[in-house]
């Protein structure tokens, strides 16, 4: 257990720190700066639970703060592509409108088990990575409405997987305690 203050949570913070950026980059049509961003933010996203763990700093804050900040990218990524016209707004809404659902979900697991990221599913990691891709392809112009069309329909195909998965999960009170003390 850590304080909220410490370098993984330091960190992850810096993904909320230049969501600005991004939404600056789309207005200016800064391409290159919209998409340094969005992969910076890729990145650390791979390398904070790492920095939690090599300074024995994981905390339930920092995993709250670690789904937080993949949401605001994709929240802020996405409206900004839609507000400065380098997507479309039907499957960018769809898209968003599946995100809540999703993101529903996981408030459920949560109340269920009382753990935040315990729910280990694989298919949701596939799909995060493409939907920086997805991010990418906004701005660079490449197929970005069927990519967004294509991310929708996978997006609709883990939400069921992972519903399934929430709904039908055992709840193991030893672990809830233990998931609760971290």
């Amino acid at each position: 257990m850590a304080g909220i203050i410490n370098p993984a949570n330091i960190f992850t913070s810096t993904r909320l720190i230049v969501l600005p950026l991004v939404v600056y980059a789309a207005y200016k049509n800064y391409h290159l700066m919209a998409v340094t961003i969005i992969a910076y933010s890729g990145v650390v996203d791979l390398l904070d639970g790492f920095v939690a763990r090599k300074f024995n700093c994981t905390s339930r804050f920092g995993e709250m703060l670690d789904a937080i900040s993949d949401a605001s990218l994709f929240l802020v990524g996405l409206l900004a592509a839609v507000a400065f016209k380098y997507s479309d707004p039907v499957p960018a809404f769809l898209l968003l409108g599946l995100g809540a659902f999703n993101a529903a979900g996981r408030v459920i697991f949560i109340k269920k088990t009382g753990v935040i990221t315990n729910f280990r599913s694989y298919a949701s990691e596939v799909l995060g990575g493409f939907t920086f891709w997805v991010l990418v392809a906004q701005y660079l112009d490449w197929y970005a409405n069927a990519g967004l069309w294509l991310l929708s329909f996978f997006t609709f195909i883990v939400i069921i997987h992972d519903y399934y998965r929430i709904l039908t999960y055992p709840v193991d009170l030893l672990k809830m305690e233990e998931g609760k003390n971290e």
